[in-house]
């Protein structure tokens, strides 16, 4: 069975259209339609329904699909493993990363270059469970940093590490000598937070909500760096991972536990589990699970 008939197939489904597939593989779309009437002959049964105005599979088109689809999907991992085999210490090596992981993965990068100065390093941020898991299974990165625990039958998550959440605030708030700081202190202030789809600021809600707690949130920021920013201005206080506020802060601010039996988070390293890496690649995981 010839595989690019295959693709052609699947590409086919995933646009319902023959056009819209054309179009996408940049071939004609008589070529596109011949293709597939080769395909469907080899298997001896039609694959999609010709007799409808909606594309629609036949049942064997459907299971034909599945199918294939899978296969697709392991050729593709075969094909992208055996080249960058083939490169061997040349490699652009592709990975997701959590804002708050920056300082003590510069850290791991240092140590990495040393032994593969050849390798290139490209980081990209990857902030939704979704997101992550196409990353992955779409081959469009090695690994991720994340703190999102995947549970998925192709997709191995390591533990690196749990860290718990801190408040920043500036040095003269009240908040800043208090001996004991809980979160009920966080009910009167103005508490600057991530967006709310973003997985920091999910379990941050989630602690508010299991101590009964009814936060007053002033301000939803994208960035770490910019709830800093806001913070020293004085425009409220905020709750961020401890290993992001441990390095940088400016004079004026100040971080201090909470203490709360719920302000925690686990960040983890996730990979595809049966894809092969190169030893570069090997090494550089080996990295990060010793050096965080």
């Amino acid at each position: 069975m010839d595989l690019r008939r295959m693709y052609y197939f699947n590409a086919t489904v995933k646009y319902q259209s023959f056009s819209r597939a054309a179009k996408s593989l940049h071939i004609s779309q008589p070529s596109l339609s011949n293709a597939i009437k080769t395909l469907e002959l080899e298997i001896n049964a039609p694959l999609i329904e010709r007799t409808t105005k909606q594309f629609q599979l036949t049942e064997l088109g459907q299971q034909f699909y599945e199918r294939s689809k899978s296969l697709l999907a392991q050729f593709e991992v075969m094909d992208t493993e055996l080249k960058e085999l083939a490169k061997g210490e040349q490699l652009e090596i592709r990975l997701g990363m959590i804002e708050s992981a920056n300082h003590w993965f510069s850290q791991v990068i240092i140590a990495y270059q040393k032994q593969y100065p050849q390798n290139q390093i490209t980081l990209i941020d990857t902030l939704y469970n979704q997101t992550v898991r196409q990353a992955l299974l779409g081959l469009n990165v090695h690994g991720v940093i994340t703190n999102q625990h995947i549970v998925d039958q192709e997709i191995k998550s390591e533990l690196l590490y749990t860290e718990p959440y801190v408040v920043l605030t500036k040095k003269d708030h009240p908040l800043a000598t208090k001996e004991k700081i809980t979160l009920v202190d966080f009910a009167e202030e103005s508490l600057i937070i991530g967006m709310p789809e973003f997985q920091t600021s999910a379990q941050i809600l989630k602690a508010f909500e299991q101590e009964n707690i009814t936060p007053h949130i002033q301000y939803k920021i994208e960035r770490f760096e910019m709830i800093k920013v806001l913070v020293e201005e004085g425009l409220g206080i905020a709750l961020l991972p401890q290993q992001y506020v441990n390095h940088h802060l400016s004079e004026s601010l100040i971080s201090r536990q909470v203490h709360s039996d719920f302000l925690s988070r686990s960040v983890y390293l996730s990979t595809m589990k049966d894809r092969t890496f190169p030893e570069s690649i090997r090494k550089l995981f080996e990295l990060i699970k010793s050096m965080h």
